[in-house]
């Protein structure tokens, strides 16, 4: 081990000795989330939330606003809201990989190589909320637009959901006084050239923190090589337009601390409630198994679910109003094909509902990661975990709140428009007839350019090699390539609680992901320009004295511009998800064979049953999937408690 690894090493070390003696002392035992008690729990409630992640979180916390309601909130992860490593910004890529991650892969990628992918999926209260990189972006106004009227949902206009974006949202105005209730915590230096923003478009009253925190210098000569590549400064990325270079809002307390929506919704004034709030239980490793259905009455019908607890013991529990699935675009499609909704998948599994649909649809963002190797001066996340500067970055962020250990890593990005960026390339498509217009509207970007002031490596987030680098990210926003998640079952012996066999089998069932990623040639050739757009701002970025640097993967001599065989081998080999998969219980008219769900979340031909998360999401937005998934929620509450307003529960038998 070279003597810098070992610096590195230690220097990590270090900083996770110092971050966990400083939340060593907080409850990690909160009433009212912990597994199954037999003694304590009960088994029915008004609702039941199967999945405690982005959307479950809120979803139960509005629903529980009615002081007459009981939610019960099933979790197959951990409480991890006090964890140094969920707490503070810069920890989240130490979660990859670990029990706290879903590990999800794909099927061999037919257009990548046959390469197996990983998607990153937060295994504990708060799901993804908890391991992103807190950038917050809602997408192109078209793009909801679109869900109306390109997808057949009345209701899910922009004008119509920007009150719901706003609802969620306690934005933090970096003009204002530390003393000020809504301004920052910590003595973080206001920036007027980069900390802009448009106040119209954010709330303020909602319990979701979003505030700026650490800006590196390297992040804003990625602004600068932009500008002067002709890219328009985007005052406010959730603002009047989407279009152009911009400084990333992040999910972030004004303390310097994450804001998850288990931090945010789900804290110790909502959870176990009481008072003039409803009661909220949150079942901890409890391992969803399937939705229960009953169709004694003429009808189909959810009335509850069945999941294994932290002793592997089955529990039914029982809901009188509905079940609502907030599994995320994996597991949810998954659930209902293993509570027979869907197709057929396995003869010990009748099929309760037909629902082609299910795990259909799917989108993702792809992209590619362009490294460039930093001279030794530049900031970045590498010198952050210097052994020389991690004593004074852990003061800094240990006693003020500043510093990089307070920055969500990827700070800054641009959102563009392929007229703007290779105007040839698409005036070749149309002459050829092969243009593919994906975008939702002409205000609509079809590529992000993300900027991490650290080495990323392919499908290998938590890379971290000595020296010093950084990395331009090519994103397409608005694949034309489609995937699915079906499932895989099988059959797995019993056994007791020593580990003795018991000669039973059960059947497990388990996503089948499949991302098919650059399955349309148009893909390809977007990618491409991409690429190309990426390294003319990396070129400026080499050029400016106070940056500098040398692309070091691919590298400018192995894959030329020019060569477009390399070029697409490069990318075939190199590309992966960026975590914004959506789809895979779409929204839409029952008349629409992909649809799962109607306008109000509610499951085609199943009564009391709703799907609230990310799934529902007809098609990817050009931008980052965790306010939309937020939004969801907060909108599918009031629904649903407008539709209960003069309604009576059923009795559902215990």
């Amino acid at each position: 081990m070279s003597s810098t690894t070992l610096a590195a090493t230690a220097a990590i070390g270090l900083a996770v000795v110092g971050l966990a003696y400083q939340y060593s002392k907080q409850d990690k035992n909160e009433t009212g989330r912990e597994p199954w008690n037999d003694g304590k729990d009960l088994n029915h409630y008004d609702y039941i939330v199967l999945g405690g992640g982005t959307a479950g979180c809120v979803l139960a916390s509005r629903l529980a606003e009615d002081p007459d309601i009981s939610v019960l909130v099933l979790e197959a992860g951990e409480d991890m809201d006090n964890h140094f490593l969920t707490k503070m910004p810069m920890g989240f890529a130490r979660l990859y990989q670990s029990k706290h991650d879903w590990k999800f892969k794909t099927v061999p990628q037919v257009h990548a190589n046959n390469r197996v992918l990983h998607h990153i999926r937060g295994r504990m209260l708060g799901g993804c909320s908890m391991i992103n990189s807190m950038q917050y972006t809602r997408g192109p106004r078209s793009d909801y637009d679109e869900w109306v009227h390109t997808f057949g949902n009345p209701g899910w206009s922009f004008d119509e959901l920007l009150p719901y974006f706003m609802k969620s949202e306690c934005f933090h105005d970096p003009t204002l006084d530390s003393d000020h209730p809504r301004g920052p915590r910590t003595p973080r230096v206001f920036l007027p050239e980069f900390d802009t923003f448009e106040s119209e478009f954010h709330g303020t009253k909602g319990p979701w923190h979003l505030s700026f925190h650490h800006l590196y210098p390297a992040a804003q000569r990625f602004i600068k090589a932009n500008m002067d590549e002709g890219i328009p400064r985007l005052k406010d990325p959730n603002g009047s337009s989407t279009l152009g270079v911009f400084r990333m809002q992040g999910m972030l307390h004004p303390n310097a601390t994450r804001s998850s929506t288990s931090m945010a919704f789900l804290g110790k004034g909502q959870v176990p409630g009481g008072g003039n709030r409803g009661h909220i239980r949150i079942i901890l490793k409890a391992d969803v198994e399937r939705i229960l259905i009953d169709d004694s009455y003429g009808t189909k019908r959810a009335i509850g679910a069945e999941f294994r607890d932290a002793k592997g013991v089955i529990r039914r529990v029982y809901a009188g109003r509905e079940v609502c699935l907030s599994s995320g675009v994996f597991q949810s499609p998954t659930l209902l094909l293993a509570s027979g909704i869907g197709y057929h998948i396995h003869d010990s599994i009748p099929l309760v509902h037909a629902l082609p649909g299910v795990g259909q649809n799917m989108t993702d963002h792809v992209g590619v990661a362009i490294v460039y190797k930093a001279p030794p001066h530049v900031q970045s996340i590498h010198t952050t975990f210097a052994l020389k500067n991690i004593p004074k970055n852990i003061y800094k962020y240990f006693r003020h709140g500043t510093g990089p250990l307070s920055s969500q890593a990827v700070e800054s990005g641009c959102f563009v428009r392929l007229e703007d960026i290779a105007p040839e390339f698409v005036a070749r498509e149309k002459a050829n007839g092969t243009w593919q217009e994906q975008a939702s509207g002409p205000d609509a970007p079809h590529i992000e350019i993300l900027f991490p002031p650290c080495y990323v490596k392919a499908d290998d987030f938590r890379y971290f090699p000595s020296g010093n680098f950084y990395t331009l990210i090519a994103v397409l926003l608005n694949p034309a390539s489609k995937g699915r998640t079906g499932v895989q079952v099988t059959e797995v012996p019993t056994t007791t609680s020593k580990g003795k066999e018991t000669g039973r089998k059960e059947l497990k069932v388990e996503p089948l992901i499949d991302s098919n990623f650059l399955a349309d040639d148009f893909d390809m050739r977007v990618m491409k320009e991409a690429v190309k757009f990426a390294r003319r701002l990396g070129k400026r970025m080499q050029q400016d004295p106070e940056l500098g640097g040398v692309e070091c993967s691919p590298g400018e001599e192995a894959v030329p511009n020019e060569d477009d065989a390399a070029m697409e081998a490069f990318i075939r080999q190199n590309c992966t998800t960026y975590f914004h998969a959506v789809g895979t219980c779409s929204m839409g008219p029952a008349s629409n064979p992909e649809a799962v769900v109607d306008a109000r979340l509610r499951v085609h031909g199943i009564d009391s049953l709703r799907v609230v998360d990310s799934s529902v999401i007809p098609k990817v937005i050009a931008g980052h999937t965790a306010a939309a998934t937020v939004m969801v929620a907060e909108k599918a509450a009031d629904m649903i408690k407008e539709e209960w307003l003069y309604k009576q529960p059923n009795a559902v038998p215990i």
